[in-house]
């Protein structure tokens, strides 16, 4: 399996900008050969040297420094699983990396190593051919979450999937995801990867943002789906939000009109269970979006970068919950 950076023009876009994405790509493979981020070890692995990152319009930067040790310790672990289970197909790294209990939170994937190592065998014997681009990387604390776009075949649409990872003791203890299938078209014209917003993120992301980002971001959530204040879109988000979710077009006059309308046609509808993580000026949250009391819902993951105080850029990521699930965890 092979590792790519995202480039939104597919190389149709000028070459300034094709130029910025090689240079984050250098700055990704950088990351991936240094030392530490092939496997897991009993102790806990120091975080590996990050190669400075140019802007680029592929987006933010796959890696991500921060300031916060615990934090780097748990991105690098992550980041170099991922990398050799999931792209390497390496399946040595399952015993070395996750933890005496591993939660699993995918309906279709059983507790424990075992089935991780059976989902892992099949995908490699069906899709050998296999894609996956990186878009974000955010980290806090115990959580990971890796935003990826992931092609099973050469000119496949692909999936978007966001992975999130609880780090325990230096092992991975627990794991949600949410994916879904790209479409051909979007509202917006955007795809549901690129980074748009400036300055573009690259190493060095200011952890200061950290605190001011999370504070806006959960009282944008509370406000507008548990209050179902459509005013709280006036005070947080930018006018000129560029917007990636398909169904939704860019700006905030479209943001508003989707949650009016949401609200007018599902007046009991609640969104629960939110788990955020926030790094720097990007912060994602998890929740499960029902319609109604009876509604099965969605697993919903946003991801929303904060500028000067306003929501400038909005990536969504969403999954129908299934009615059974192969492990009794719940998707939250």
């Amino acid at each position: 399996m092979r590792i790519k950076r995202w480039n939104p023009t597919d190389g149709a876009g000028p070459r300034r900008r094709r130029r910025r994405g090689r240079i984050a790509a250098f700055a990704l493979l950088a990351f991936l050969l240094a030392p530490g981020t092939a496997a897991c070890s009993s102790a806990t692995p120091t975080p590996p040297a990050v190669a400075p990152s140019a802007p680029s319009s592929a987006g933010s930067s796959a890696v991500v420094s921060t300031d916060d040790a615990r934090t780097a310790t748990n991105k690098a672990l992550v980041y170099g699983f991922y990398d050799q289970l999931f792209l390497k197909s390496n399946l040595d790294v399952i015993d070395q990396c996750l933890g005496p209990v591993y939660r699993q939170h995918n309906p279709t994937v059983a507790d424990g190593p075992a089935p991780l190592r059976g989902l892992v065998a099949g995908l490699k014997t069906n899709f050998p051919g296999r894609t996956t681009t990186f878009a974000h990387v955010i980290a806090q604390g115990d959580l990971v979450m890796l935003h990826t776009h992931t092609r099973g075949t050469p000119g496949d649409l692909g999936r978007a999937l966001t992975d999130v990872f609880r780090v325990t003791d230096g092992k991975i203890s627990e794991h949600w995801d949410t994916i879904q299938a790209v479409p051909a078209s979007t509202a917006s014209g955007s795809d549901m990867f690129s980074t748009f917003s400036g300055p573009q993120v690259g190493d060095g992301q200011a952890a200061a943002l950290t605190a001011s980002t999370e504070t806006l971001v959960r009282q944008y959530f509370t406000q507008l789906n548990t209050n179902r204040d459509l005013t709280a879109i006036d005070r947080y988000v930018s006018s000129s939000l560029y917007e990636h979710d398909p169904a939704v077009a860019t700006g905030t006059a479209a943001l508003r009109t989707a949650y009016a309308r949401r609200f007018a046609e599902s007046p009991q509808s609640t969104a629960s269970a939110p788990l955020f993580i926030t790094e720097g000026d990007l912060s994602a949250v998890r929740y499960h979006y029902q319609s109604d009391a009876s509604d099965l819902g969605q697993a919903v993951t946003e991801i929303l970068r904060v500028r000067d105080g306003k929501i400038v850029e909005r990536w969504t990521v969403s999954q129908p919950v299934p009615a059974h699930s192969a492990n009794q965890n719940t998707m939250f």
